[in-house]
This record gives structure tokens, C-alpha cells and sequence, in this order.
């Protein structure tokens, strides 16, 4: 009896092997891109803080700083979305019945929460 299957003739070998598994033992990858994508959802939610409770000194001294500086160049800090934003822009006007300030950056304009803001002064030196 020849036990190692090369020394056997073609015709003579069992054409009658199973299969296997095939690609199914590969089937658990199929998930990785949707844990990645969990994953990085959950690590970016614990980034995200809560906005800094501004006490009405504070919001007093950005409203007249925010005024001084209209039409000037500005640099904003703000809480957007659970993030700390710093930007600087152009002052382009104040809207009391909205309490935002309308900006202007790279010929965008943005709108901000004027509570959302916690910290304004003058640019023009930031990113030079």
C-alpha cells in the first residue's frame, strides 16, 4: 500500500475529497470595518467636553470687546459641538435677536453662538 499520494498514478487517486470550509473560516473579517467605526464613534465621543459655564462678567466683557472689534479682525475662541474651536476671522456683524456674531473666514461666513464664545480678542498676529 503507497501511502504518499505523489507516488500514485492520476488516475488512480480518489477524486472524491471533500472541500473543506472553503473561504467561511474568513467570514468574521467581514465585521472589522463597522468595529473599527464603533470604535472610533466611542473614542470620539470621550473626546467631546461640555461648553464652560460663562458667568455674566464674562459675557459682558466679550459683547463689548465683540463690539470694538466689528469689522476688524478677531481671534475667537468657542465651544462648537463638545470641541474647543480657535479661529481667526473678520467680525462682520452682531444679531441681538439670534445672539450670534456673523464672521467671516477664507470668504466663508460662519455664524456663532455669542454664548458659546469664551474668549475674543484682536488678531491680526495669530498664524503669522
Amino acid at each position: 500500500m503507497i501511502l504518499d499520494y505523489r507516488n500514485i498514478p492520476y488516475e488512480e487517486l480518489n477524486s472524491n475529497i471533500p472541500a473543506g470550509r472553503g473561504m467561511i473560516k474568513w467570514m468574521p473579517f467581514a465585521t472589522m470595518p463597522e468595529q473599527y467605526e464603533n470604535v472610533n464613534q466611542m473614542i470620539q465621543s470621550q473626546l467631546k467636553k461640555d461648553y464652560p459655564k460663562l458667568t455674566q462678567d464674562i459675557i459682558e466683557h466679550n459683547e463689548r470687546i465683540v463690539h470694538e472689534l466689528l469689522g476688524k479682525t478677531a481671534i475667537i475662541r468657542y465651544w462648537s459641538n463638545g470641541r474647543e474651536i480657535m479661529m481667526e476671522c473678520d467680525v462682520e456683524s452682531i444679531s441681538k435677536e439670534t445672539n450670534m456674531i456673523i464672521v467671516r473666514k477664507n470668504n466663508t461666513i460662519l455664524p456663532i453662538y455669542f454664548y458659546h464664545i469664551y474668549e475674543i480678542q484682536k488678531g491680526g498676529n495669530l498664524f503669522k
